[in-house]
């Protein structure tokens, strides 16, 4: 799904903070053996003609960063103190070692006819013996140690047939959107798959002839055991507008959804931001296959964006009881810095939903926050325009950085000895270098603690070349992992991983290490590159990072390629 979905003149409205409501689903179902059902449908692909139409309509379009400065909610209860960035030049040797670069779906991909659509939104999980990765709108399911896809021929499949149960009335099962988040619940040995599903609308006039049309939803289905071939608990929850750019995040309690949404004009096709939803709905019901409580925050201070949802990796459980951890940025909406990321904690009550609480967890009115500001120096890339600016070598064709917004995942993991940790990556520019993309690694210590601490605020930019569309995660040393995009003038779009030992200074990475070496460019005049990518942790020895990104094999439109990546710290076995 093309992101933002900003068509024209953007309306940004200052809602006051939302009372929770409750989301049953609208529907719910078990699926077939998966297996089996790929197998069967193999020429019957479940879709419809208006399946990724975001990603094709050429009247669809992306436009940076608004320039305006709304009416402000101000509802922070605490502040932490300002944390200062480290702008890195240069690092020292990454001690990692590969343990596996394997072909994800995309072009060289057995089998692959490529669907002409951008951007891919690229993402897996990882169990103890499966890799599941899911792309736009095809879904595989791979063995972790070859790389080799366990369906039938052609070895994936459209991933809305994940919902083909719940029958022609569900926008799941009749429509592919994209969008797909994925994880792998650890703590119950389960697949938990989601993306959003909406119809197509036809406008009445304007400039943008499609658009998302209700009925809108979250599509949501868990797998009954370990084997994601195997059979699923299916779910469809009803939301009153689009659900854009939603992110998973499994919580000891919920599993966590976080939204920006949009409305839209029957008229002109145009949007409306309307603010972000966080929705939890009930871990327990939804493993069990029964009927879950559902709710959902929404109408948010619309002024901070990208809303991420904090997502459980390790073997050590949160502090019993502890709330979920929600982070956004407001640089999407600010005219200049200083900008701020906003902390929020999430504790639903499924059993009188009016108790549920969305605060900064110090006792502050709903919808407050703990403001973590950055120091004035970080800006977005393109000079704080975000948007277009990566170049390419041989074309005046350049790439959308998604800048300054939280990218999936935020990783939580708690080290023990009083020692909890949330990590993420932005896309972010500084004063210095200019309109160069560079990756930013942020990790807060300690979120719940008043105030929280940012340990780490890394932008690495040691030269020309831009870096974007990162994940990061931590293994149960505390090591960090990150993996991101490059690309320069002289460089074409690769994928390279970084990352910090436990002990090094703070706020510095190690070197890079290149990947896949990108053979070509995206020609495409939209300009779209990946939307997120996803680094996961593996359960098996809690020390291996996979990481799944795009890059480009040769140039063309949209002919993208993906790759996945194992790495591990030498220390770490």
């Amino acid at each position: 799904m093309k992101k933002l979905l900003i068509l024209n003149a953007v309306t940004l409205l200052a809602l006051s903070a939302q009372t929770p409501s409750a989301l049953p689903p609208a529907l719910r179902g078990v699926s077939e053996s998966f297996r089996t059902y790929a197998g069967r449908n193999l020429n019957a692909p479940f879709s419809t003609a208006a399946d990724g139409a975001e990603e094709i309509n050429p009247n669809i379009l992306y436009i940076p960063k608004p320039r305006v400065n709304p009416s402000r909610i101000t509802t922070s209860a605490a502040t932490a103190p300002a944390s200062t960035m480290y702008n890195q030049t240069s690092g020292g040797t990454l001690p990692v070692t590969i343990v596996g670069n394997f072909a994800g779906l995309g072009t060289g991909f057995p089998n692959w006819t490529q669907q002409g659509l951008l951007p891919p939104d690229t993402t897996l999980a990882v169990g103890n013996n499966q890799i599941v990765q899911w792309v736009n709108l095809r879904y595989t399911v791979l063995n972790k140690g070859t790389g080799a896809s366990v369906l039938p021929n052609p070895g994936y499949v459209q991933a809305n047939q994940i919902w083909s149960a719940l029958g022609a009335t569900s926008v799941c099962a009749t429509h592919n959107q994209g969008d797909p988040v994925l994880q792998y619940d650890r703590m119950a040995n389960r697949w938990v798959l989601s993306q959003f599903g909406f119809a197509v609308g036809t406008a009445t006039g304007g400039t943008h002839p499609t658009y998302p049309a209700a009925p809108y939803a979250f599509c949501v289905a868990v797998s009954q055991s370990n084997d994601a071939t195997g059979i699923f608990n299916l779910y469809e929850f009803t939301v009153p507008s689009m659900p854009d750019y939603p992110k998973l995040g499994v919580w000891p309690d919920a599993y966590y959804l976080t939204s920006n949404d949009f409305t839209f004009s029957t008229v002109t096709g145009g949007s409306s931001y309307v603010g972000s939803r966080v929705c939890a709905f009930d871990r327990a019901a939804m493993l069990q296959g029964a009927a879950p409580v559902g709710l959902c925050f929404s109408g948010l201070d619309p002024t901070h964006f990208a809303m991420l949802p904090g997502d459980f990796e390790g073997t050590i459980a949160p502090p019993a009881n502890a709330a979920e951890y929600i982070i956004s940025t407001d640089w999407f909406t600010l005219n200049s810095p200083p900008y701020t990321m906003q902390l929020r904690r999430f504790k639903p009550d499924f059993v009188t939903i009016a108790n549920s609480t969305l605060n900064d967890g110090q006792g502050g009115a709903s919808d407050s926050f703990v403001a973590m500001p950055f120091d004035s120096s970080v800006i977005g890339s393109c000079g704080d325009g975000g948007g277009i600016c990566v170049p390419q070598p041989g074309t005046t064709r350049k790439l959308d950085s998604l800048s300054m917004r939280p990218m999936y995942r935020l990783a939580y993991r708690n080290l023990g000895a009083n020692r909890e940790t949330l990590v993420f990556t932005e896309s972010i520019g500084h004063a210095a270098p200019g309109s160069i993309a560079g990756i930013q690694l942020v990790e807060i210590r300690n979120p719940g603690a008043n105030p929280p601490q940012v340990y780490n605020n890394v932008n690495f930019n040691p030269d020309a070349t831009s870096r974007w569309m990162g994940a990061a995660a931590t293994d149960k040393l505390g090591n960090i992992g990150l993996g991101y995009s490059v690309s320069s003038s002289t460089i074409n779009p690769g994928i390279c991983i970084s990352g910090r030992l436990r002990n090094d200074i703070r706020s510095t990475l190690r070197g890079e290490m290149t990947v896949q070496i990108g053979a070509g460019n995206q020609t495409s005049s939209s300009s779209r590159w990946g939307d997120y990518s996803t680094m996961q942790i593996d359960p098996a020895d809690d020390c291996t990072f996979w990481y799944t990104q795009e890059y480009t094999s040769s140039s063309s439109s949209a002919n993208w390629t993906t790759r996945i990546i194992g790495f591990k710290f030498n220390s770490c076995q």
